[in-house]
């Protein structure tokens, strides 16, 4: 994968539904996390979901992806 570039808010990433490059954005995030630290991804163009982020610690890679 191919990241074209990243922002607390705002990150490329691959896109499953669109099969392309997307800009993801956070969603508000309702477990209070920071901007920048939720795990919680949208794709700008089609909502599909991405859970990036180590659950359980550093060091624990994990990547979940759920269409929305």
């Amino acid at each position: 994968m191919t990241t074209m570039w990243n922002s607390p808010e705002h990150r490329g990433e691959h896109c499953v539904s669109c099969a392309t490059e997307r800009v993801f954005e956070q969603p508000p995030c309702l477990d209070g996390h920071e901007a920048g630290e939720c795990p919680e991804w949208a794709c700008a163009e089609c909502g599909h979901a991405l859970l990036l982020g180590a659950p359980g610690g550093e060091g624990a890679a994990f990547r979940s992806m759920a269409s929305v």
